[in-house]
């Protein structure tokens, strides 16, 4: 697996992979920089595989819902991520960092991770099936990376997490929708 770190690529795409696991590969130009697993088939656990280590992420609870990042084998969570009732977010690491999530549908599903002062550093574009043959799964995932940023270490991380937001916030609209068709019928 290649590192952001020793190998910047500005634009990236996230990919169904071939063979699962992993269920999704981070693609550049010089070959794979992180993969996605998820562990079971709610999407609520996954396993993110980078260059710099392996963690697990989770969604957990309703009404008040967090998503935990882990080292993998650890009790301990290295993050947090708190959506905000406007359905934003604030991922919050154990050292201090932060990075605040926008959601961005203009294009289809999409959003970013922020700096200090609102730019991008992390861009993530889904693509969506315009046919009645798409899968109604999101197989990829154009990824824009901001190279100027201090974060470089933490870049396929956090790319990895905004697919997996995208991705949960993709099977929640879906059933959101198959709830809303099963009431009309």
């Amino acid at each position: 697996m290649k590192s952001l770190t020793l190998l910047p690529c500005a634009i990236l795409t996230w990919r169904r992979s071939a063979s699962a696991p992993p269920d999704f590969e981070l693609q550049g130009t010089q070959g794979v920089y992180a993969t996605l697993t998820f562990l079971e088939a709610g999407k609520s656990l996954a396993r993110i595989r980078t260059a710099e280590g392996t963690w697990t992420v989770k969604h957990l609870g309703l009404l008040n819902p967090v998503i935990t990042l882990r080292e993998e084998g650890s009790r301990v969570n290295l993050a947090i991520f708190h959506p905000h009732a406007l359905r934003h977010g604030k991922l919050e690491f154990l050292d201090g960092a932060a990075f605040d999530w926008a959601w961005l549908h203009q294009l289809g599903p999409g959003g970013a991770f922020l700096d200090d002062a609102g730019r991008p550093l992390i861009h993530l574009q889904a693509h969506l099936g315009r046919d009645l043959t798409s899968h109604p799964e999101l197989e990829a995932c154009d990824v824009d990376l901001d190279m100027s940023g201090a974060a470089h270490y933490r870049q396929a991380l956090l790319a990895a997490l905004g697919w997996y937001l995208i991705q949960l916030d993709h099977l929640k609209a879906r059933d959101e929708e198959a709830a809303e068709t099963a009431l009309r019928l």
